[in-house]
């Protein structure tokens, strides 16, 4: 493992702000061995012209969702972030789910909305995409309004 200097850190800085929704994605230690915490995700302050996914996730975790201990308000990712759940290649065995039933829910502006095509076109039968009008990726975590109950109640209740 390696230790960032200075240089490497403000790289990471600019791609993190010039890049939708990415960051750090490894540990680095000091020289006493000591996971370190990695930068911010997202900046104190979000620059002008910010693309609209970076500028929906700063809305959602720096003003609406800010909690002190959420890696994505604060530090970003620290060696208590469970690497492992997300260092998988997601399609890797999606054809195996079939023939259970899916149902498969993004916003129609989403920025993982191509994710959620891609999931469902790797499904064989037993499934349910749906596109929830207007709605972005955060807007899925918690806007009542938009979320689609009736459908979550409709397949739970047809396939449990």
């Amino acid at each position: 493992m390696s230790v960032l200097g200075p240089e490497e850190i403000a790289q990471i800085i600019v791609f993190v702000i010039d890049t939708p929704a990415n960051g750090p994605h490894e540990l680095n230690f000091d020289a006493d061995n000591r996971s370190m915490t990695e930068i911010a995700v997202l900046p104190v302050k979000l620059p002008e012209n910010t693309d609209p996914v970076t500028t929906a996730f700063f809305n959602y975790y720096k003003d609406h969702a800010v909690h002190p201990r959420s890696v994505n308000s604060t530090n970003g990712w620290t060696a208590g972030t469970p690497w492992g759940y997300y260092n998988f290649h997601l399609q890797a065995h999606i054809d195996e789910i079939s023939p259970r039933p899916a149902l498969i829910v993004t916003g129609e502006n989403a920025h993982s909305r191509y994710m959620a095509e891609e999931s469902y076109n790797h499904i064989k039968d037993h499934k349910e995409l749906v596109v929830v009008p207007g709605a972005d990726h955060v807007d899925l975590y918690d806007q009542m309004d938009k979320i689609p109950f009736d459908k979550f109640d409709s397949f739970f209740k047809d396939n449990l």
